[in-house]
């Protein structure tokens, strides 16, 4: 699989990834930068994250979460601040990728022309649900067919 950076986050993913010690031999594969405020396809729901997120912005705030695949596991990282760093919160979530049982992305259309791509990663403890932006559907596509090439991999690797 091929190295594939979040379109456009070149310099918040670098952050993000600074916060992460990559293993010995470990080498990402893809990363996926997710709206962090918003998760359903209600074009209401939308607009209203929209004006959440410029409001955050306006007052130094951010909210950003990434899911990366590696060679090895599976990382989400999740970044928030509000008003100018005064509360801050940084996650890093390291998951095996024998763990991910199940990934899928669904695309949803509100109003003939409001889209939505969300990506589902279903572990054996927790299932995430991102709602994806920057990326058309042939890049979404390709992320579901090499984390499912890796879940594959493993699976029959472990002999499940």
């Amino acid at each position: 699989m091929p190295a594939r950076p979040a379109p456009g986050g070149d310099a918040k993913l670098q952050d993000a990834l600074g916060r992460v010690d990559l293993l010995a031999g470990e080498q990402i594969y893809f990363t996926l930068q997710a709206d962090g405020l918003f998760l359903g396809v209600n074009p209401f729901a939308k607009l209203m994250s929209a004006i959440n997120g410029m409001l955050m912005t306006l007052t130094g705030g951010h909210f950003r979460v990434f899911l990366v695949v590696t060679n090895q596991r599976l990382l989400v990282i999740r970044s928030s601040a509000v008003w100018c760093g005064c509360a801050r919160t940084q996650l890093v979530r390291s998951m095996a990728l024998a763990s991910v049982k199940e990934v899928a992305s669904e695309k949803a259309t509100q109003i003939c022309c409001v889209h939505t791509r969300l990506v589902q990663v279903h572990s054996i403890t927790e299932r995430w649900n991102l709602a994806i932006k920057k990326l058309g559907d042939a890049e979404i596509r390709q992320f579901l067919t090499n984390l499912s090439s890796v879940i594959v991999a493993h699976s029959t690797r472990a002999g499940v």
